[in-house]
């Protein structure tokens, strides 16, 4: 967009100059900013481009130009670095783990069995306190026996007949219970591997994700930099295209007032004529008036002079006082004013 706006900019300029180069200043009055050349040479064509400061407008040219190509360096780096980026996050592996079901019923699935193998362990642990009850009353009854001559009374033969026939049943709940604490133990430990597994590539999950967030603050740290320095070069390129934008205003109302300004000269000039024709009839009726008075007084001299003492009046022979008009300077503005020569008569 800079871009586009500067290319339009410098077309209204490039129009704005040859526009001010063909417009030929011809007025004599106006001043050249050429040296006057020697004898015979001819003078160099005086326009009003000669009146514009063109090294300006190179200067702010050659500034726009610099900062838009340092605003495309920026965007190509921009553009470079997150190309590398991209590529340095699609290099780095994330793993994936195996869908196992790892959610919360799994969890208190292996729980549940886990409280199972426990309670299995403790019908064991009860079953094995019960042989041993048995057995140890065995080993008394046999105490007992020998201690009495060997004589077991049916009593004691029944009872020692119930417990030896239900050690095979609690041998085989044991056994039952084994395998099946076995079998539970395997599939805890087969769940366990695989929440292990699946927790380990987790771990490498999470690491790689660590590492994109890494390379990532990385590259938003590098781009807030280089968008600090395009929006000071934005700010820049903004500030000249303004200022050449100011540049073209003013030389197209340069040219414009160039117009006026021949209006306004030849205007003056007829302000001038008449100025002088007033002028020039003023001077005629000052002579007139002026040669009126000398013939008055002359007269006068002539009929009553001979009879007037020379001390009495001695200024009745002087001539009358004398007026023209010329220009004169004041304040550095050009008037025309009325001077007497004579005023001597008139102050007394």
């Amino acid at each position: 967009l800079k871009e586009q706006q500067a290319v339009d900019l410098r077309r209204e300029m490039t129009m704005i100059i040859e526009l001010l180069k063909s417009r030929e200043v011809v007025e004599k009055e106006f001043r050249s900013p050429h040296p006057p050349e020697g004898e015979g040479k001819e003078p160099p064509k005086h326009t009003l481009y000669d009146h514009i400061d063109q090294a300006a407008v190179d200067a702010l040219e050659a500034r726009v130009r610099e900062c838009l190509e340092e605003l495309r360096d920026i965007a190509k780096t921009d553009s470079v670095q997150c190309t590398l980026t991209l590529k340095e996050i699609a290099d780095i592996d994330v793993p994936v783990a195996e869908d196992i079901s790892v959610t919360w019923e799994g969890v208190e699935a292996i729980g549940g069995l886990v409280a199972e193998t426990q309670k299995a362990k403790d019908e064991i642990a009860q079953d094995l306190h019960s042989m041993e009850h048995h057995c140890n009353q065995l080993r008394d009854t046999i105490r007992d026996l020998e201690a009495e001559g060997g004589v077991l009374s049916m009593d004691d033969y029944n009872v020692l007949l119930r417990d030896t026939s239900e050690i095979p049943g609690i041998v085989g709940e044991l056994q039952e219970m084994l395998q099946e604490v076995r079998r539970r133990t395997d599939e805890i430990n087969v769940r366990y591997l695989q929440y292990n597994a699946f927790m380990e590539e987790n771990r490498r999950a999470f690491a790689a994700v660590a590492q994109i967030a890494d390379i990532s603050q990385r590259y938003v740290k590098a781009v807030a930099e280089s968008q600090g320095r395009y929006a000071g070069l934005m700010a820049a390129v903004d500030a000249a295209l303004e200022d050449m934008w100011g540049l073209v205003t003013w030389y197209r109302q340069f040219h414009s007032a160039y117009d006026g300004l021949i209006g306004e000269v030849h205007r003056r000039r007829q302000a001038h004529r008449e100025l002088l024709g007033a002028v020039e009839e003023m001077r005629a009726r000052l002579d007139a008036a002026h040669a009126d008075e000398m013939r008055t007084r002359a007269a006068f001299v002539d009929r009553e002079g001979p009879f007037l003492p020379s001390d009495l009046c001695p200024f009745i022979q002087d001539p009358p006082a004398r007026f023209v008009i010329e220009e004169a300077t004041d304040d550095g503005g050009r008037f025309v004013s009325v001077q007497s020569h004579e005023t001597r008569l008139l102050d007394e």
